[in-house]
């Protein structure tokens, strides 16, 4: 039998590891005895790297898994709940505190939840981790903060810094691998120098340098990488002239703080003026960024354009951005480290470019919004709904932005808006709603983006079961159409008020506006995914009213009109629609292929209640086919999925009371003892897991394969990829720049090492070779 892979989101090291072995010992046996264990210690002294250490190797022993929160890009402590639920892969579309849905998803769990850089959250960690503490019963809380939470129970783990010989000691060259620091200093000079190794006759200035350096990871780290083009004596002269000179010339007057912050302001000068200002404008970033997002908001007033990629490669070789490539991405990511990242953004303010970096970051993730919005009707919807994902917290700054500076309110609804493309799909509502509650009150204008924004809203909170704040906000926004004189807004405003009528139960009421909606929608000729999800809704409606012919044809339609545009996420609705109509006009059989069409597309777009609702409607399929053994185990996990969700079933109380006869049903069939073996079975997997061992790999499963898919583009990396497929289309390199927003000398560059690579001298043998590939894919 195959062990399970463990669950969790630990990411892979990116580096080599080294020494701690002591502290992890010592960590997982305090775990074992205490449900808070807080690591703190300097920053810059390796906290974050031994939690993620300690947490993989104890994982296995969490019935759940471990889970990594990294606070560090959060700054607003009233997101925090939201960011724990979220990361747990919970999906509330209820209208309950998030904080309730998130106590009891976690009340039977058995989870080791890893809340990285605390210190600057302190009061809300310590009051979410008192809460949580008292009501799960089997969680347990690794924290690393610079400073102790001051919660009941927790324990204290000091970080120290790396081993070091003692000061009165100069180790022998076989005595050099006992010393921690020694060993770091040793690997990452290696990495950079190639042929690096410490002799007889460097031992003790590589000593010294590690004692300068007190041992901190981060110090030795940014240190290391000067080795490239610095012999070591010439590293530990630069650093002790220059440590000498703040301690007034004392060798041993600077704590630990001091000489990370000397460290870091040495890597800094040493830097020349244009890394200088990208290392303090790329602080402008919430976690991760892609080279498109630096080139747009970091270049300009001393950075070329196209000078971006090469002083971000720069400034990764120093060890200052960490690059990461995401599986099924197109773009490479980098970060900083939240030590540097504060650096730069003292720097930041410090020249007086605080604020426009802030509103250069805030335009262009308006814009990404605002592409995402108008591409989603089409084929790349997984492609967005991974870049969405990654670039939340970008998301969050940028709306927090708005929020901040008054004159740009318009700005966030904009962008709370158009990312209905994202708080939908991906169950993100009440978050989505939050962000929109907030600015409202800012702005009364009736403006476009206003009215895009309350029909949004509206949207949300009838799916979360709320009907009055629905109806309020579809009124508003059809005022605002009024007023705008806006047929597609005035559209979108009836469609959802036929939304809030069915959260409320008004099954004609709903039929009506939604029929409404849809005839102005295809009036306008303006198809979208909202706008054909009026078909769906439609049919949704016709099918709850007993009209089965009706709602089969509704859905037809809306699978129809979508596929024709390659959309996948409004067909897949149309696809659970067209399941539940066949269902109920008696036709089991045939319901069973569109509902495990739509199961195989919801897990691609994790789209977790619609997944909930595909799979409900096909495990009654299922029951009504007399497949007891696999209903039985899609009930079983549906108690994985519901919990995440928060509302099985939107609340309508006719599913729910489907639910309770087709489960009966195979209780009956099966008897107790063989339906509480089926549901565990899949009690201990996670939703996706559970619906590949019911319904197999190909049913359930689409997701892509970055690595045959690179393969197939080798040599290219994947932005000379997107390059060449561009090329192929015939587009000039100015065009090119516009459609992927970067720099028309940046496309020049990739031009040219396309051609280098492949080995041909035009751009028509670029076109062959790309359309040779794809008539292999």
């Amino acid at each position: 039998m195959v062990a399970k892979p463990p669950l969790g989101n630990l990411p892979d090291d990116v580096s080599s590891f080294v020494g701690r072995t002591h502290e992890v010992a010592t960590a997982g046996q305090l775990l074992s005895g205490t449900r808070l264990l807080t690591l703190t210690g300097p920053g810059g002294v390796g906290k974050t790297r031994l939690a993620l250490r300690i947490a993989a190797k104890v994982r296995r022993a969490f019935r759940d898994g471990a889970w990594l929160v990294e606070l560090a890009p959060l700054e607003d402590p009233d997101l925090l709940v939201q960011s724990v639920a979220t990361t747990l892969g919970i999906r509330d579309w209820s209208s309950r505190p998030t904080l309730d849905v998130l106590l009891d998803y976690l009340a039977d769990k058995h989870i080791l939840l890893v809340l990285d850089n605390c210190e600057h959250l302190i009061e809300a960690c310590a009051d979410l981790v008192q809460t949580l503490l008292g009501m799960a019963p089997e969680l347990r809380v690794l924290a690393t903060s610079r400073q102790s939470l001051r919660t009941s129970g927790e324990q204290l783990m000091f970080v120290p810094p790396l081993s070091l010989p003692d000061p009165d000691h100069m180790p022998q060259p076989n005595e050099l691998d006992r010393y921690e620091a020694i060993n770091l200093l040793s690997q990452r000079a290696a990495v950079v120098a190639p042929g690096f190794a410490i002799t007889s006759d460097t031992i003790s200035p590589v000593v010294r340098l590690c004692r300068r350096l007190d041992g901190i990871p981060l110090a030795i780290e940014l240190a290391a990488v000067r080795l490239r083009t610095l012999s070591i004596e010439q590293l530990l002269s630069g650093l002790e002239h220059r440590f000498s000179l703040l301690a007034g010339g004392s060798r041993t007057t600077l704590s630990r703080h001091q000489t990370l912050q000397e460290t870091v302001d040495w890597s800094f000068d040493l830097c020349p003026p244009d890394e200088q200002r990208l290392w303090a404008r790329t602080s402008v970033f919430a976690g991760e960024f892609d080279l498109d997002a630096a080139e747009s908001v970091c270049s300009g007033d001393g950075i070329a354009i196209e000078d971006v990629v090469v002083l971000v490669e720069d400034l990764v070789d120093k060890s200052i951005l960490v690059r990461s490539d995401p599986p099924h991405s197109q773009h490479a990511r980098y970060h900083m480290l939240d030590t540097l990242r504060r650096y730069g953004q003292e720097k930041l303010r410090a020249a007086g470019e605080e604020r426009r970096m802030r509103q250069r970051h805030c335009e262009w993730y308006q814009r990404l919004a605002e592409q995402a919005a108008a591409e989603w009707f089409g084929p790349n919807q997984v492609q967005w709904v991974t870049r969405l994902r990654s670039e939340h917290t970008n998301l969050r700054a940028a709306i927090e932005f708005c929020l901040a500076e008054r004159t740009e309110v318009q700005a966030g609804l904009r962008i709370a808006g158009a990312l209905w493309c994202y708080w939908m799909p991906c169950g993100v509502l009440a978050e989505g709603r939050q962000w929109i509650d907030r600015l409202l009150p800012l702005d009364h204008e009736p403006t476009r983006a206003r009215g895009n924004a309350l029909w949004v809203y509206s949207w949300a909170a009838s799916h979360q079961g709320e009907p009055a704040a629905s109806d309020a906000s579809a009124e508003q926004c059809r005022r605002v159409a009024e007023q705008l004189a806006d047929s597609q807004m005035a559209a979108y405003g009836l469609q959802v008020a036929g939304l809030s009528a069915l959260s409320s139960g008004d099954l004609a009421g709903a039929r009506s506006f939604c029929a409404e909606a849809w005839r102005s929608h295809r009036a306008l000729g303006q198809l979208a995914s909202p706008a054909v999800m009026a078909l769906m809704q439609q049919g949704f409606v016709a099918g709850l009213q007993g009209d089965f012919d009706q709602a089969v044809a509704y859905a037809q339609e809306c699978v129809r009109i979508a596929k024709e545009h390659g959309e996948d996420w409004t067909r897949s609705w149309g696809l659970v629609v067209l399941g539940l109509a066949l269902w109920l006009r008696g036709d089991h059989q045939q319901a069973i292929p569109p509902l495990r069409e739509s199961t195989a597309t919801k897990r691609t777009l994790h789209d977790l209640f619609g997944l909930g609702m595909a799979v409900e409607f096909l495990a009654w399929s299922l029951t009504s086919t007399g497949r007891h053994e696999d209903a039985a185990r899609l009930f079983g996990t549906l108690e994985r999925i519901w919990p995440l969700v928060g509302v099985p079933l939107m609340g309508i109380e006719p599913l729910a009371e489907y639910h309770r006869e087709n489960e009966a049903k195979v209780r009956a069939a099966l008897g107790e003892a063989a339906f509480d073996n089926a549901c565990k079975k899949v009690a201990g997997l996670d939703p996706y897991q559970a619906l590949d061992q019911v319904l197999g790999d190909k049913a359930t499963r689409r997701e892509p394969s970055p690595k045959r898919d690179d393969q197939m583009w080798s040599p290219l990396t994947r932005r000379e990829r997107d390059v060449a497929l561009l090329i192929a289309e015939g587009l000039s390199n100015k065009d090119i720049a516009a459609r992927l927003l970067i720099g028309q000398r940046t496309v020049e560059s990739h031009a040219e090492h396309i051609l280098s690579k492949l080995g041909v001298t035009s751009r028509s043998h670029v076109a062959v070779w790309v359309a040779e590939r794809q008539a292999t894919h």
